[in-house]
């Protein structure tokens, strides 16, 4: 069964670092997470900000939460 096409067009992997980064953790810390450098970590995040339309964390997260990538908390 195939899965549903992601928002924005973000990849698998950019949907992975921007449910991190609405976690709170920093682009080093989804770096290491990811075994990937930094330098890369920071390329998913600047793609993924210009996919989604958004330069900041904050407004990130928030779409995260909005489109499912990251579950609201109760």
């Amino acid at each position: 069964m195939a899965r549903p096409p992601l928002p924005a067009g973000l990849t698998a992997r950019e949907a992975e670092v921007l449910r991190l980064l609405a976690l709170g953790l920093t682009t080093r810390q989804v770096a290491d997470r990811l075994v990937i450098s930094a330098k890369t970590a920071d390329h998913h995040v600047q793609h993924i900000y210009t996919k989604i339309g958004v330069s900041t964390r904050g407004a990130a997260a928030l779409f995260a939460i909005e489109q499912g990538i990251l579950p609201a908390r109760a």
